[in-house]
């Protein structure tokens, strides 16, 4: 995500000096500061989190300090120099309330640690930043074949090696390619827009239907065989529906984003020129 925000706003002429996980103590405000003070910025995109969902229910301390203290010490260090931040969030904050796709308006409640941690850094954000842009993502796709996280190489590289592959068809969300999501983050930042908005690649999908097409779209013969979720057994408790619905960005005639399979498609034709 951080990657194809960065690239998207230098191809569009913007001046962006970008932090990985070494660049920056999130639980530091002192050095957060010092960070922007050196920088001075228009807007900080706090894309930074501890998103390994099941580790978060053993360390969460530190899941604490990094999603929750940490945005709000961003929140905090951005506000001091007049800076807009964007926050990413997640589908999750959601929890299970629905069976329908969640819009803005529909009420939270997290299921695991890692989406308590995300909700609360949305609230250390609202409390203290006046201006801010809270993006709530689907089911992120994309980045390089090295990215360790790269949920579609790993598909690819699983069918590769087997006549059958196993993917959940009870849990569903919205898969959302990060240069689409990149480029809707810069048009709201450059229209001025503040507030919450789910921004995700239009449709919903099961994991079975969403790896399904990945297995199509590189012409594999692997069988995708759909099981309940029970099969891959998780420490953290995951919503059964992360599917969004872009509701804010619709009303206000903002909305960027296209269908997902779509995009997917693009993404593995540019990714493996394909």
């Amino acid at each position: 995500m951080g990657s194809d925000i960065a690239t998207q706003f230098k191809q569009e002429g913007h001046e962006v000096l970008g932090f990985g996980s070494a660049g920056i103590e999130l639980g530091d405000f002192e050095g957060v500061k010092t960070k922007m003070h050196d920088f001075m910025p228009d807007v900080v995109i706090h894309s930074a989190a501890m998103t390994n969902v099941d580790l978060c229910e053993d360390e969460q301390n530190t899941a604490d300090m990094v999603n929750i203290t940490g945005s709000q010490n961003m929140a905090m260090a951005a506000d001091e120099i007049n800076a807009k931040i964007v926050y990413i969030s997640s589908c999750g904050v959601y929890g299970n309330g629905k069976t329908t796709p969640y819009k803005e308006s529909d009420d939270t409640n997290p299921l695991n640690y890692h989406h308590y941690t995300k909700l609360e850094g949305e609230k250390r954000v609202k409390e203290y930043a006046k201006d801010f842009l809270i993006i709530r993502p689907g089911w992120l796709f994309g980045g390089t074949l090295q990215h360790r996280k790269n949920f579609v190489e790993a598909r690819r590289k699983e069918a590769e090696k087997a006549s059958v592959i196993n993917s959940a068809a009870d849990k569903v969300g919205s898969p959302t390619y990060t240069a689409d999501l990149a480029k809707q983050i810069l048009y709201l930042i450059e229209q001025g827009f503040s507030g919450t908005f789910n921004a995700v690649n239009e449709g919903c999908a099961s994991r079975y239907d969403y790896v399904a097409e990945i297995v199509k779209l590189f012409k594999l013969r692997t069988l995708v065989e759909p099981v309940n979720s029970n099969a891959f057994p998780r420490k953290a408790n995951m919503p059964d529906n992360e599917c969004l619905e872009n509701r804010g960005l619709n009303r206000a005639n903002a909305n960027k984003m296209r269908n997902w399979k779509d995009a997917l498609k693009d993404y593995i034709t540019i990714t493996y020129n394909k």
